[in-house]
C-alpha cells in the first residue's frame, strides 16, 4: 500500500482522546444511517465533516482504492460478506471507501483516528487499522483535507492526459505515483453536487433502504414459503444501483424492468414516499450545517 498525505499544514484539529470519544458518540447519535453499507459513503463521509466543523472542529478525509477504480489492468474490488445478508451475491462490493479522520494526541503522540462506525461500531481506530479491515491487496490511499467531497476519473492515465492550457487546472496536485493512475483530481461540495443535494439524497437512500430492510426483508428471510419475495427484494434493496434508479430517480432499468415494478407497486409507492419525507428531512438539517 502508498500514501501520500494531502493534508493543509495544521488545518485539521489536533484533539485529545476523550473529545474524540465525546465526538464520536455525538456523531452516533446524529441519525446517520451507517447501517446500509453498499453506498454513499462519500455522502455520509461529507455530512460528518460538516457536522464537526459546525461545533468546532476540522477533520479530514482517507480514501482507499480498490485497483479497479485506479487501474486499466485489474477488477479486483474491496469485497467482504454482506452480514444482514440483504445484498442478492451475499457480498458488499466497494470500488473505494472514505471515512473522516480526526487527528488525536495519545501521549506526546498524534494519532490519526478513523471515524467509520459502519465498520467500527464503537469508537475511532488507528488508520491502519482501518485499512487492514478492508484486507485489499494493492490498495491504495491518500488522506487529504475534508473540503474534498469526491474525485475525478479518467478511462487512461494521468500520463497520458494532454494537458490544455485553455481548461481549469486540478484542484489538487497528486503525488507522483499517481501518473499511472485513473484518478485525476478531487473536487469539492458546490455547484452542481450542492444544486442538485447530492448529500441529502444519498443519505435519504441509505435510511429508506435500511427501513425496508428492517420492515420487509429482515421478517421474512429466513421463510421457507417467501424466498421468491426475498429475492425480488434483494434485488432491489441490496444493489444500490437498482434502489436508487426506483427510488431517487423515479426510472427504470433491465433488473428493474415494468414488470418488476407494476408486481411491486404498492411497496414501491409506500417507499417513495418514506424517502422523499426522508429527502427532506435530511436537507433541512444539512441546511443547518451550511456556513453562511
Amino acid at each position: 500500500m502508498k500514501k501520500h498525505p494531502l493534508l493543509t499544514p495544521r488545518k485539521a484539529s489536533v484533539i485529545d482522546l476523550n473529545t474524540a470519544n465525546d465526538l464520536f458518540a455525538e456523531i452516533m447519535q446524529s441519525g446517520i444511517p451507517f447501517g446500509y453499507q453498499q453506498a454513499n459513503c462519500h455522502n455520509i463521509s461529507h455530512y460528518i465533516s460538516m457536522l464537526l466543523a459546525s461545533k468546532g472542529y476540522q477533520c479530514a478525509k482517507i480514501w482507499a482504492f480498490a485497483p479497479v477504480v485506479y487501474s486499466t489492468s485489474s477488477s479486483k474490488l474491496i469485497s467482504f460478506a454482506d452480514k444482514k445478508n440483504i445484498s442478492p451475491n451475499g457480498k458488499i462490493d466497494w470500488g473505494y471507501h472514505v471515512a473522516p479522520i480526526l487527528q488525536v494526541r495519545i501521549g506526546n503522540k498524534v494519532r490519526k483516528m478513523v471515524i467509520d462506525p459502519g465498520l467500527f461500531p464503537k469508537s475511532p481506530v488507528r488508520y491502519r487499522t482501518w485499512l487492514a479491515k478492508l484486507k485489499t491487496r494493492k490498495l491504495i490511499y491518500l488522506i487529504v483535507d475534508s473540503v474534498w467531497y469526491l474525485f475525478n476519473s479518467s478511462v487512461i492515465p494521468n500520463s497520458q492526459l494532454q494537458p490544455d492550457l485553455n481548461t481549469v487546472q486540478p484542484n489538487v496536485k497528486l503525488p507522483d505515483w499517481f501518473s499511472d493512475k485513473l484518478i485525476t483530481d478531487f473536487f469539492k461540495y458546490e455547484e452542481d453536487s450542492l444544486e442538485q443535494h447530492w448529500i441529502e439524497k444519498g443519505l435519504a437512500v441509505n435510511e429508506t433502504a435500511m427501513a425496508f430492510y428492517d420492515t420487509e426483508i429482515k421478517p421474512i428471510l429466513q421463510s421457507k414459503q417467501q424466498q421468491d419475495l426475498v429475492a425480488d427484494y434483494k434485488m432491489l434493496v441490496g444493489n444500490v444501483f437498482n434502489f436508487e434508479t426506483i427510488f431517487r430517480d423515479g426510472n427504470w432499468n433491465y433488473e428493474m424492468d415494468n414488470n418488476f415494478q407494476f408486481r411491486h407497486q404498492i411497496i414501491i409507492a409506500k417507499y417513495r414516499q418514506i424517502y422523499f419525507g426522508n429527502l427532506s428531512k435530511w436537507q433541512c438539517k444539512l441546511a443547518l450545517l451550511m456556513p453562511l
